[in-house]
């Protein structure tokens, strides 16, 4: 009887094969990434970011990959793939998981980099690329494409580029600048990333419109206010589908009470919504982005309340989860692609020119224009706040260290730029080799060395904030007498309290009379629960603080208990006299090395003997 096989190897498929091979390589190195992150994060080596561990991988992966055997492999690396499946998730995250009351605090900061720092630092970042590039050094007329073509292409080419690389990256910013240690700092620039993303994704889609629509076209006089109403387009589109979608997806969970029973379902129903929201946008040619923020502030504000604390929590953690992985596969593909790109493994006679262009760009844009405009950005911003501000009260108060801060965690780029590039292909494909090439090393380059060196930079700038206000606090001590300032966070905390505007009380009272009621679950039954609960997790972070400094007062109260009963048991001990042990010991060791023999002890024995005889009980005679 013949028996056949069980595997015959003949038979494997040979694309089934290459294919799992391919997933379990990709699946061991994102593994690897994880625990080189957390082992980095566990021995604190600052020059080693999560981001930076990615992108190192992935360069190494990539000059493993340039054996001539490895060559053989194809892959499709589709940047519909990052903008539609792994950028949403991202952005979605920022707006689920935001803190609304550090955001909120800092609010006229987070207005006024996010908005208007974005916007100059796009204007003069454009101008610089627009007066170099008008040299003819960078951009060289394509010798297929007439002069008008060339023209129409280097303008869009510059425009694009410019409102890519404005975005910034603060994933690397945020771990280094922790909440427990900088909460303004931290709320800032978690808020500034946030509508810097906004801003950067309704110039860029505004800029591809504006192209596509003008193609051919003369300039006009008009055509930048077309521009700003197509961003205020892109924007106010994106605030109405998010805030429809988000409304909607609460209600769904309001009523159908059924669904809170499957955390499971919950979760994934979240990011069903997300994706949703996201694409309704695109479908409709605009930016989605923000659609997909409000859509998570509108769930994390309204949805929670409707869902047992199992079901959010867990959706929370889901989302931070699918976030990270995201984060990882976008960083490890940039790293991977700095020697896989268009300029390294060029495919045309005109490599060496298009080499010299790109590098040469690129060290422009690192070493001068991207500090200059960030800079003169962040100056811009401030003299529009002064002249906002003439006329009003409370606290603006950033001092030239966290100043510093802010322009140097702002120069680092991340994931946005390079997957707004990868997104949308130049017309007529003459320069896209030059701005993708570029916006790839910026990204590399600055995550590297940038967010490696900004935790000195923060030591430093800590140190010298604490004795600038050592020396002012010795000044208005001798003078007056002022509550201490806490060091770091530079702000007066009571004029926030004070202030509160008419606006803020009206969106307040129609939150609660009229948008809470209808969104969330039973409201006014169980308004005092739900008001209490924020209340207990408003104050959660001063409870674990409390909580740390009563464990570690426990530990030294424990210790110095320890210390005082080893002391009063080292008291009740005899006293001894060491010093006769220590001479008979010096004696017997004499003696041994004379080689004589001890002395004879039977007098002392007897004596003994006596004394026990003396003392015996009667009845054991």
């Amino acid at each position: 009887m013949d028996l056949n096989p069980f595997i015959q190897t003949s038979n494997i498929d040979k694309n089934s094969l290459i294919t799992g091979g391919i997933f379990i390589v990709i699946t061991t190195i994102l593994g690897i990434i994880a625990l080189l992150q957390t082992f980095c994060e566990h021995k604190k080596y600052n020059l080693l970011r999560e981001a930076s561990v990615a992108i190192i991988i992935g360069v190494l992966i990539g000059l493993f990959t340039e054996f001539p055997l490895l060559q053989k492999i194809q892959y499709d690396n589709s940047s519909k793939i990052f903008f539609f499946v792994l950028l949403p998730i991202i952005v979605f995250k920022e707006g689920y998981n935001l803190n609304k009351q550090h955001f909120m605090k800092n609010f006229f900061y987070v207005i006024l980099y996010g908005i208007f720092g974005t916007i100059f630092n796009f204007v003069i970042l454009a101008s610089l690329n627009y007066s170099l590039t008008n040299t003819n050094i960078f951009w060289v007329q394509p010798s297929n494409s007439s002069l008008n073509d060339s023209m129409n292409n280097s303008l869009y080419a510059q425009a694009f580029y410019s409102s890519c690389i404005t975005s910034k990256d603060s994933a690397v910013s945020l771990s280094v600048l922790e909440f427990e240690h900088a909460p303004k700092l931290h709320s800032i620039i978690f808020g500034e990333q946030i509508l810097n993303d906004v801003v950067v994704f309704a110039i860029s889609k505004t800029v591809e419109k504006f192209h596509d629509g003008k193609a051919g076209q003369d300039e006009k006089w008009y055509n930048v206010f077309i521009f700003i109403g197509w961003i205020l387009a892109n924007i106010l589109v994106g605030l109405i589908v998010g805030f429809v979608v988000g409304s909607i997806a609460t209600w769904i969970t309001k009523e159908s009470r059924f669904l809170s029973e499957h955390s499971s379902v919950v979760t994934a129903f979240t990011i069903y919504i997300a994706y949703f929201s996201f694409c309704i946008c695109e479908a409709i040619d605009f930016c989605g982005v923000l659609a997909v923020l409000i859509c998570g502030i509108m769930l994390s504000h309204y949805q929670t309340y409707n869902l047992p604390k199992i079901s959010s929590a867990s959706s929370k953690i889901t989302i931070k989860a699918l976030a990270y992985i995201s984060e990882t596969i976008i960083y490890f593909y940039i790293g991977y692609m700095v020697t896989e790109n268009a300029i390294v493994q060029p495919n045309d006679n005109d490599a060496v020119n298009v080499k010299s262009q790109v590098y040469t760009f690129f060290l422009v844009q690192y070493f001068f224009f991207s500090p200059i405009a960030k800079l003169a950005s962040m100056l811009l911003a401030h003299g529009f706040a002064i002249i906002l501000r003439l006329k009003t009260k409370g606290p603006w108060r950033i001092n030239k260290y966290e100043f510093f801060i802010l322009f140097y965690s702002g120069l680092i780029k991340g994931v946005v730029a390079y997957a707004l590039i990868c997104e949308q292909v130049i017309g007529g494909g003459d320069y896209y080799k030059i701005i993708q090439t570029t916006t790839l090393y910026m990204v590399v380059f600055t995550t590297l060395i940038i967010g490696g060196t900004l935790k000195y930079v923060c030591e430093w700038a800590y140190k010298q904030m604490d004795k600038d206000t050592s020396v002012y606090m010795s000044r208005v001590q001798s003078t007056q007498s002022q509550a201490i300032r806490q060091t770091f966070i530079q702000e007066d905390v009571t004029n926030y309290k004070r202030i509160e505007h008419k606006s803020e009380k009206f969106f307040k009272n129609f939150d609660e009379n009229y948008v809470k009621p209808f969104l969330i679950y039973n409201y006014n039954q169980r308004k005092a629960d739900i008001i209490l609960a924020k209340k207990y997790e408003k104050n959660k972070h001063q409870r674990e603080k409390e909580k740390d400094f009563k464990m570690y007062d426990d530990s030294i109260r424990q210790q110095r208990e320890q210390h005082e009963l080893d002391n009063k048991k080292r008291k009740q001990l005899p006293n001894i006299d060491y010093s006769d042990s220590d001479s008979g010991e010096d004696d017997e060791n004499k003696v041994h090395q004379n080689g004589n023999k001890p002395a004879n002890f039977q007098g002392e024995l007897s004596d003994l003997k006596k004394s026990k005889q003396l003392n015996a009980d009667p009845k054991n005679d």
